[in-house]
């Protein structure tokens, strides 16, 4: 094996390969990354679940391909000088890196038994620009369960009827939806689920512009393409929970609030709770034309209100901040209705108009 190419090149590819690489991985070979050789150069990390590829152009002499350790050929890489950097292998069994007056010699493994990725090749098709999958998944990936006793929640379900990608995550105390237009598709309620950890991961790695991601989906496994990278995952089985049915049909009591004004309310709320607990509930109290926020710890209180438009009833009722943040820190918009049942049913957080997102919190029980 030898091939040269720039130092920006190889160290964007190995950040982001070395994402699918566990490296306390069971399997001795997995904790390498793969690195092949042929006309192109090609780097491959997997854990067994998900698995990201890299193509990318180099100057190449000779082929081959091997397996190195992805730490310490990440942190070599990083630490060269900028420029073209040379790598080929010896009859020692190590490869050297070389890149102006300084060389590494680090020893790899035969690639012999590294598992072949399974990429979906005759799977359903959808295109989606990279910006609006990156916000798709940031505003519902809070919401994934950690509940190992029900894998199925531990993912978010995408749901794709023809020109609209719907995606949903639920946990024991909230939910979170999220609509998002596409270019148009042959699909009607087409449902897949894909585990929290691989969205993390991809989050991670996609731009927040234009470029366009292909997806592609078959009964077992979901692959994400763009630009040089390819991840491949498997999809998590079974009937994911029907939301529709755990959101309140309707509300005795709407609120118009200044998202921003409310964020930063409960912001500093939090201060006074999170020193003490994080699980005090703070207290909302919508009466007449305001909403009152007020929390109490053994290091002090809270209270602070604002003007909101208010239809129905009073309400005092109990709310996590972290929970209520997590929602609020993902709508742009400047004002949203929040609909509430009673003090103990779940309220929803809703656009003014449209339906572009719906993110609801259970409420804490108060004590007297």
């Amino acid at each position: 094996m030898k091939f040269s190419c720039d130092k920006e090149i190889l160290l964007k590819s190995i950040e982001i390969v070395s994402k699918a690489i566990a490296p306390n991985n069971p399997v001795d070979i997995l904790k390498g990354m793969k690195i092949d050789v042929t006309d192109k150069i090609k780097f491959t990390g997997s854990d067994g679940n998900i698995s990201i590829e890299s193509v990318f152009e180099a100057d190449i002499e000779e082929g081959g391909t091997l397996i190195v350790d992805s730490r310490i050929f990440y942190d070599i890489i990083r630490n060269i000088p900028d420029g073209k950097v040379k790598l080929h292998t010896s009859e020692n069994n190590d490869i050297k890196i070389i890149c102006e007056n300084t060389m590494f010699n680090i020893l790899y493994l035969s690639s012999e038994g590294y598992p072949n990725i399974e990429k979906v090749e005759n799977g359903e098709n959808i295109r989606i620009y990279s910006k609006n999958l990156k916000d798709t998944v940031k505003n519902t990936l809070f919401a994934v369960s950690d509940d190992e006793s029900r894998p199925i929640l531990m993912g978010v379900c995408f749901e794709i009827n023809k020109s609209n990608m719907k995606a949903v995550a639920i946990d024991r105390t909230r939910l979170a939806l999220k609509n998002q237009i596409i270019p148009e598709t042959n699909f009607s309620d087409f449902k897949f689920v894909v585990p929290g950890k691989v969205l993390s991961d991809i989050l991670k790695i996609l731009r927040d512009d234009s470029t366009i991601v292909d997806i592609f989906i078959n009964d077992s496994s979901v692959m994400f393409k763009f630009e040089t990278f390819t991840i491949v995952s498997r999809l998590l089985q079974g009937e994911f929970l029907d939301y529709r049915k755990l959101v309140p049909p309707q509300s005795n009591i709407q609120a118009k609030i200044n998202v921003k004004a409310f964020r930063e309310m409960i912001e500093r709320a939090s201060i006074i709770i999170n020193y003490d607990d994080p699980k005090i509930p703070i207290v909302l109290k919508l009466k007449n034309s305001e909403i009152t926020v007020e929390c109490i710890s053994k290091f002090g209180n809270f209270c602070e209100k604002i003007d909101v438009d208010k239809y129905g009833d009073d309400l005092k009722i109990g709310v996590n901040s972290k929970l209520i943040l997590n929602a609020l820190k993902c709508i742009d918009d400047e004002y949203a209705s929040f609909e509430f049942t009673n003090m103990r049913g779940p309220f929803v957080i809703k656009p003014l108009e449209g339906d572009s997102y719906l993110y609801m919190v259970l409420p804490m029980e108060l004590k007297n």
